[in-house]
């Protein structure tokens, strides 16, 4: 897999406005959330990419599950710990 710099746990940095997610987003982060929750509030990248296994992105560009989990460590969504 691809981007071994994203390799780690993570916790929940701030939420995004999941109002203002596209629907397919605002899904898939209820379901980072949830595995984060489960897991006593860290969870690690490859859990969080089985969370969002049936991501359905809204570009071509990013067909992988594990590209919107980086998505959200860009985005500050999710921070390592």
């Amino acid at each position: 897999m691809e981007g071994k710099e994203y390799q780690g746990r993570y916790r929940i940095g701030h939420h995004p406005d999941i109002n203002r997610l596209k629907k397919h987003n605002a899904m898939s982060w209820v379901n980072v959330q949830k595995v984060i929750s489960d897991a006593g509030g860290v969870a690690d990248f490859d859990a969080l990419t089985i969370a969002v296994k049936d991501h359905e992105s809204g570009s071509e560009n990013a067909p992988h599950p594990y590209q919107f989990i980086r998505y959200c460590i860009n985005n500050g969504w999710l921070v390592r710990v």
